[in-house]
């Protein structure tokens, strides 16, 4: 077991470098030169436990850099390609060193390695910027697709790596990440994406289909939802025959991740799209009514089913209230609030009620006394509502008096 002993001892330097790395801040500049060349020397072990603990411990070598450079946070527009670089020359020269690693790796054989490698390409490039992304862009883009579309290496193969345990069911978990750099490329290139997803959609779509483990289906939901949010206007073309269709069969899925996925993507899609799918809005709506009716303590992910479809709701009502039926909406979802589990879409739903109250809005105002007692949940101290909007709600909740 000699192997065995060195191997952990190999992982175990590797994991402390990244650490070392990641919480050091600008004290570890001085020892960067150093620790890349030991990663990048890693990142060629014949090992794939040795490859994977690199592909992890990369994304941490460029925080030092933004620590001493840039006050720990960089300031990037997303998809601005074509202005000055926010990145210091020190950082620029880490990143594209690290960027270009990761990019070989995603082309590992195994799998759990081209994962992690998606993990580190994602942080780094939502940590600095579209112009990390640049340099490798094609390369990246390319090498996600062949993924997207199981025609990489590690699919390929047989699968060797047995250090990892297998997966249930034909999900692969390291699809996740591969889906979540998709949605990454939204977040940070903007519009320079959308001319990839003629490309890139009809392969998302292949995870959605219904004979499809649900959490592929979930998984290409979520991916759905990312892009919508992300790019706004620029999925317009893909939504009558791509973004529309998953979502109202993702509504009618028997998997609760996949019907909180759907419900979001309707919601940023709305509000993406604009006046331009209001006309859409009775069939979503109808759609959507069931997800109401569920049973919140059938679990996190029933509950979190019903925080979505409040958001998507709320999302439809403050980009075009004229074209929601509120008299019939409005008591229907403030049933079902505070929401329960998704704190993620209280600031979505408690705007949205806000803005309604400002304009007295009847609808609203004939439901005074439930708003008055969800303000009332929402703004208590056991609330999972962060305290300025509890502020807001405590002051909002004086003027229904």
């Amino acid at each position: 077991h000699i192997r065995t002993a060195l191997l952990e001892s190999k992982k175990g330097a590797i994991t402390a470098i990244g650490e070392m790395a990641a919480h050091s801040g600008a004290a570890f500049v001085p020892f960067l030169g150093d620790a890349m060349t030991v990663l990048l020397k890693a990142a060629d072990n014949w090992h794939p436990l040795i490859k994977v603990e690199c592909a992890d411990a990369m994304a941490s070598l460029v925080i030092p850099c933004v620590a001493q450079d840039h006050g720990g946070e960089i300031k990037w527009e997303k998809g601005d390609i074509n202005g000055a670089s926010p990145l210091s020359a020190n950082t620029s020269q880490a990143v594209n060193v690290i960027m270009k690693a990761l990019v070989v790796l995603m082309q590992d054989e195994t799998e759990e390695v081209v994962g992690k490698a998606c993990d580190s390409i994602q942080s780094i490039i939502e940590l600095c910027g579209p112009h990390s992304l640049a340099p490798v862009a094609n390369e990246c883009l390319e090498n996600t697709y062949a993924l997207l579309a199981k025609e990489a290496p590690c699919q390929q193969m047989g699968d060797y790596g047995e250090e990892f345990g297998d997966e249930d069911d034909d999900h692969d978990a390291f699809m996740t990440s591969v889906c979540d750099l998709v949605g990454s490329f939204g977040r940070v290139m903007g519009q320079h994406f959308v001319q990839y997803l003629p490309k890139f959609l009809p392969a998302i779509c292949e995870y959605a289909k219904s004979s499809r483990p649900p959490s592929d289906r979930s998984m290409a939901m979520g991916c759905f939802g990312e892009l919508a949010q992300e790019l706004g206007a620029g999925i317009s073309e893909y939504w009558p025959n791509v973004f529309y269709p998953a979502a109202i069969a993702g509504l009618g899925d028997s998997d609760y991740s996949v019907r909180r996925n759907a419900a979001f993507c309707i919601g940023v899609s709305c509000e993406g799209l604009g006046e331009s799918v209001t006309s859409q809005y009775s069939t979503l709506l109808g759609a959507m009514s069931p997800l109401f009716g569920i049973d919140i303590n059938d679990g996190d992910t029933a509950a979190a089913c019903v925080d979505n479809a409040s958001a998507a709701v709320a999302r439809m009502i403050t980009t075009s209230p004229s074209n929601v039926p509120l008299a019939q909406v409005l008591p229907v979802v403030l049933k079902v609030l505070p929401l329960k589990n998704d704190v993620t879409e209280n600031e979505t739903v408690y705007n949205c009620l806000f803005g309604l109250l400002e304009k007295n809005q009847p609808d609203l105002v004939a439901n005074k006394l439930e708003l008055s007692r969800v303000f009332a949940e929402a703004a208590s101290e056991s609330s999972n509502v962060d305290d300025d909007l509890k502020e807001k709600l405590k002051l909002a909740l004086q003027s229904l008096q």
